[in-house]
């Protein structure tokens, strides 16, 4: 089976990196300081992380996706003046560094205002600064074990041989049942046929919009999709590591679509057809996919499952 840590670096694959991003800026904020003007504040403690945090390998770049609220506790003293407080900030994210901070204080004192706003103008700007190079640290510290060495990938990637009664099924012309054989100008190999079921607690008509529109795609993706709902219309997701063609579509209903993922086979695409059923209070979605590589069967089953079905319940509920 292909190793979907990740071969040629092309796989769609994600690390949640959550864990390692609390500890980090635990490490990185707590007791950073800002002095001036005979007050000094610090940053005592990080009250919570909370959020997403991801590495992501996409057409052999990886990158970082990341968003999070971040709370703090903070002190500051001038003279024998003393006050403490809380900073949020309530999106730290990949796509941003222009952060905003809400700074509140225990006290209401008249005393206390110079100090808070010495943590507003100074101790938030230290903040920022280590801030900045949480997205390199984040790839660097784990980033390493998202890559696979020259050799490895190309190991990866040859085909698994065809058994022998499939061989001969394919010499005779037969087919059926949940093996096969394909055939592409470079290699033959066997396949299997993938069959899943979900359920989703919202209508069919929804789940296909969801499914189809490129817009409600991109969502659960976190990428631009490449995607329209139309007969013979190509579509490319996962910054084109998954490419395809619709060739049936019946709204709220059925899906059917050719499907393949950049690492098959040149030229192999497997049949993927996705049927639609209204339940009461929910829809249930019966995936039946022909042809998928032998070697891919396992990987196929759990990505669709991760990044399709619990990403689309992770992203729309």
């Amino acid at each position: 089976m292909a190793d979907w840590r990740n071969v040629g670096n092309w796989h769609w694959k994600e690390k949640n990196c959550l864990a390692w991003a609390k500890t980090y800026l635990e490490s990185q904020l707590t007791g950073l300081e800002a002095k001036g003007s005979g007050i000094s504040a610090k940053v005592t403690s990080v009250e919570s992380v909370t959020g997403d945090v991801d590495l992501n390998i996409r057409k052999g770049r990886l990158l970082a996706i990341y968003d999070v609220e971040l709370k703090l506790e903070w002190e500051a003293t001038k003279g024998d003046e003393k006050v403490t407080g809380k900073i949020t900030v309530p999106e730290v994210a990949h796509d941003t560094d222009a952060y905003v901070y809400e700074v509140t204080a225990t006290s209401t004192s008249t005393a206390a205002l110079p100090l808070k706003d010495f943590v507003r103008a100074q101790l938030t700007q230290v903040i920022g600064q280590k801030l900045g190079n949480f997205t390199e640290d984040l790839k660097k510290e784990n980033g390493s074990e998202m890559y696979i060495a020259g050799d490895s990938a190309k190991s990866s990637e040859t085909s698994t041989p065809v058994s022998g009664q499939v061989a001969r099924d394919f010499k005779e012309g037969k087919s059926g049942g949940t093996t096969g054989v394909a055939k592409t100008q470079s290699a033959t190999f066997g396949t299997v046929v993938v069959k899943q079921t979900s359920e989703f607690m919202c209508s069919a008509s929804d789940l296909y919009a969801t499914l189809t529109d490129p817009q409600r795609v991109a969502v659960w993706t976190r990428a631009q999709a490449d995607i329209k709902p139309e007969v013979n219309t190509k579509f490319r997701l996962f910054g084109g590591h998954i490419e395809g063609e619709f060739t049936a579509l019946v709204p709220g209903k059925r899906i059917e679509q050719t499907w393949r993922v950049a690492t098959w086979p040149a030229g192999h695409f497997s049949k993927a057809t996705i049927e639609l059923e209204q339940l009461s209070n929910s829809t249930r979605l019966s995936l039946k996919q022909t042809g998928v590589p032998l070697n891919e069967e396992d990987a196929t089953k759990a990505n669709w499952e991760r990044y399709y079905w619990n990403s689309i319940k992770g992203s729309f509920g």
